[in-house]
Order: structure tokens, then sequence, then C-alpha cells
């Protein structure tokens, strides 16, 4: 006689198969970053090289993806996410919204000159989605700064794409080279706040003051910190 099958065991087997399919997913996610790594400059792998890396067939990588171009953007996601949490950890102490919108994109910033294939894939991410965490951070920090009369413009959507879309760009441009200068990290920075109605002393003021924060707070907070400019100039 078949046993009977108990809610207790159907329970079971729905969670061994949940494992297994996290497990191929990150092993899938792990495999595209791994490949990418490889070839930044030339953009994505093909799927091919995907499926050999992480010894699968291709039947399971399409199981789990369209195309590899939605893996890219899978894991740009959680690694976005990834940042968001790393934010909250550096910046408890900081209550200045100007300050706080200067220090998220600026480490944003920093990091893709630290971690090229973090970048290529930060690229894809799709920042400006409304149910995103930066979204959703950046809009208040730019509310609030815009209350206390810190920035200046006349469109918070326009603002808000402006500052996000530099952002992504920059970190799009540092993904591909090799030899991205400090000044040019900062001058990005620095642009984005005067176009928001920081006058031009000032916006030098606030990237000075946010980068100085970050490299003096992330080495106790950040488990993945390392110094961009320091690293920079050890392999310059």
């Amino acid at each position: 006689m078949k046993p009977i099958e108990t809610l207790d065991n159907q329970d079971h087997r729905v969670r061994v198969a949940k494992i297994r399919r996290e497990r191929m997913t990150e092993r899938l996610l792990r495999a595209t970053m791994e490949c990418y790594a490889e070839h930044i400059l030339t953009g994505p792998p093909s799927v091919d090289e995907v499926i050999a890396r992480a010894d699968v067939s291709r039947a399971t990588f399409y199981k789990y993806f369209v195309s590899v171009d939605e893996a890219i953007e899978r894991r740009a996601g959680d690694l976005v996410d990834e940042m968001i949490e790393s934010l909250k950890h550096l910046v408890v102490d900081q209550k200045r919204p100007i300050m706080l919108f200067t220090i998220s994109l600026q480490l944003f910033l920093m990091r893709s000159v630290l971690d090229r294939t973090w970048a290529a894939f930060v690229a894809h991410s799709d920042m400006l989605r409304t149910d995103g965490a930066l979204f959703d951070g950046i809009t208040q920090h730019l509310a609030e700064a815009s209350a206390q009369g810190e920035v200046h413009f006349m469109d918070a959507v326009a603002a808000r794409t402006l500052a996000i879309g530099a952002m992504r760009e920059t970190i799009r441009s540092n993904a591909r080279s090799t030899e991205v200068r400090r000044e040019f990290v900062d001058n990005i920075m620095s642009i984005i706040l005067i176009s928001l109605g920081v006058q031009r002393e000032e916006a030098r003021a606030l990237v000075g003051e946010a980068t100085i924060f970050i490299r003096g707070a992330a080495p106790d907070r950040l488990s993945w910190w390392r110094d961009p400019w320091l690293q920079w100039r050890e392999h310059a």
C-alpha cells in the first residue's frame, strides 16, 4: 500500500525544492559575474560561457533566466540593495540631508573606481525604479534638503532623474576605465550639486567633507571597503 502523504512531508519537499532553486540561482549568478569580470571592456558574456562556468546545461540556465541580460540585471539589483544596506551602516551619525545625499552618491562613485566588475553590473540596474530603496532614499534626501533651502530646483522628478542618471553613467564610464582620476569623480559630484542649485564653492566643500567622512568611517563600518584613491596611487 502506498504510504499516505502528510502535510509535513509536503512542506519538507517544498522547502527542499526552494533551497535547490536558490542554490542554482546563486550558482548561475556567480558564474555570470565571474565571466563578465574576465572581459568587462568587451561586454557581457555569452550563454555558452556562463553555462560552461556553472557546469550546467543550456536548458537549466533557461529554466531560471530568459537571457544573460536578465541574470545581469538580477545581480545588479542585488548589488544595489547591498549598497543601500552599506549606506545605512555608514551614515548612522549623519543627519544633514544634503550631506546624506552627497555621501550616498559619492560612495557609489568611489566603489565603482574600486571594483570595475561591481561597476559594470550596477550600471545595468534600474536605479530609477519607483519601488527601489535608492529611489526612495534620494527622493527623501532631496526633499528634506530643499525644505531646508540647501538645494533649489523647479521639478523634484527632474532633479532626482538628473542625479541618479549622472551617477549611473559615471559608474558605467568607470567600469570601462583603468585610470579613473579622483578629480573626475569629485568634479562629477560637484556638478550634480551645482545643477541642484548649490553654489560652486559650497559644492566643492560638500564633496570634500563627504569624501573625508567616507574614508574615515568606512574602514570600521563596511566589510568590503578599500580606499580607492590609495589603491589607485599604489598601482599608478
